[in-house]
């Protein structure tokens, strides 16, 4: 997408006709039409098939990312809403995962180390298609010029915006079933309480009616606010030093663009004319990015999780708002308390890293069949 915006001179590229014909389905284009409109169309068709294959890479990679990593998540969730009346507040903070873990192999088999995790990928899955469907959108309205007229700080300000609006629209949607997730993922009872998404819709509407479904969503988008700033603070800061060699776009000639818009040429599209991806760099760059903000802002995640997790409790003694699980949270651990699961946090970016990259490149490498 960004291929056009480094061309300044009217010579960078062939010129276009000013009004090209748009032919109706099913008519063929004749030999006339083949210098001007037929190639306009012929960039269109591959520049969308270039796109549906760099989704299909990006949204695969995500999948199995998530489904390696599902254990530690779940793991993490558990140590983040554990109350004081559970069994891990007899332990102390470095034996607490270590119960967590066994009680779920001895208790509940290997199989509930992916309790949820469905849940958790159909938020993701979701969530991400949303952002993805309204963040052209939500930049044209912040960036209506393109990027490179806004440098500096209101640059910034703007991209923080429209990334902000995009994936707080996202959340929305998909905040329910992340929601679910926290409750099914903690649930550690034998038979399991909830046996899935439905059953836990059923029982939360029932006892505590819709709006429950949202609790915690305030916080979140509050918490969004830092998480934006902070990543993409320092995804401007790192990205001159990692993208160095690769950031710069190449010069990209639309005739082969055209040329490659052929079944089964998308393979040479995407490796040789439009080089866009910079993979693996930016997925690197995105991770770091997105775990220095994550770090920052992971004393909200908990405090999130634990005020989510209230909707299935069933002690009387429940906190009725955040600020009452705030301050059960301090009362529990001091500020340690809020870094509950932290490690699990860092340990799962491993294996996230590792099946993101290899799945994204073997199916952008393998991408003829869009």
């Amino acid at each position: 997408a960004k291929a056009g915006l480094g061309s300044s001179d009217s010579e960078a590229a062939p010129r276009r006709p000013a009004a090209p014909c748009r032919r109706m389905p099913g008519v063929p284009v004749r030999a006339a039409d083949t210098n001007g409109g037929g190639a306009d169309i012929a960039a269109a068709v591959a520049d969308r098939r270039a796109f549906f294959a760099a989704a299909a890479a990006h949204g695969g990679a995500r999948v199995l990312s998530k489904v390696a990593s599902a254990p530690l998540e779940r793991i993490k969730v558990c140590l983040q809403v554990a109350g004081p009346g559970s069994r891990l507040a007899a332990g102390g903070f470095a034996t607490r995962p270590v119960i967590v873990f066994s009680d779920i192999l001895v208790e509940q088999g290997a199989r509930a180390l992916w309790r949820g995790a469905g849940t958790h990928l159909s938020a993701a899955c979701v969530g991400g298609i949303m952002r993805l469907g309204l963040l052209r959108t939500s930049q044209m309205w912040a960036m209506p010029r393109g990027d490179q007229h806004y440098p500096g700080f209101g640059g910034y300000v703007r991209r923080c915006t429209f990334l902000y609006t995009s994936g707080a629209a996202a959340m929305l949607v998909a905040y329910p079933l992340d929601v679910a997730y926290t409750c099914l993922a903690a649930d550690s009872a034998t038979p399991r309480r909830f046996r899935g998404f439905f059953h836990f819709l059923r029982f939360t509407v029932r006892e505590n009616g819709v709006t429950s479904l949202y609790r915690g969503l305030p916080l979140c988008l509050g918490t969004a606010v830092p998480f934006v700033a902070i990543a993409t603070a320092v995804h401007d800061l790192l990205a001159p030093t990692m993208l160095k060699r690769r950031g710069h776009v190449p010069d990209v000639d639309a005739a082969a663009v055209a040329a490659s818009a052929k079944p089964g040429d998308l393979e040479r599209l995407l490796r040789e004319q439009a080089p866009a991806h910079l993979f693996p760099w930016n997925l690197l760059l995105g991770a770091c990015s997105g775990f220095v903000a994550q770090s920052v802002t992971y004393p909200l995640d908990t405090l999130r999780r634990r005020w989510q997790h209230t909707c299935v409790s069933q002690k009387d003694g429940s906190p009725k708002s955040w600020r009452e699980c705030a301050v059960q949270l301090r009362q529990e651990g001091g500020v340690r308390a809020f870094y509950a699961g932290f490690g699990f946090n860092v340990a799962k970016l491993l294996p996230e890293l590792l099946v993101l990259c290899g799945v994204y490149h073997l199916v952008s490498n393998s991408a003829s069949f869009v």
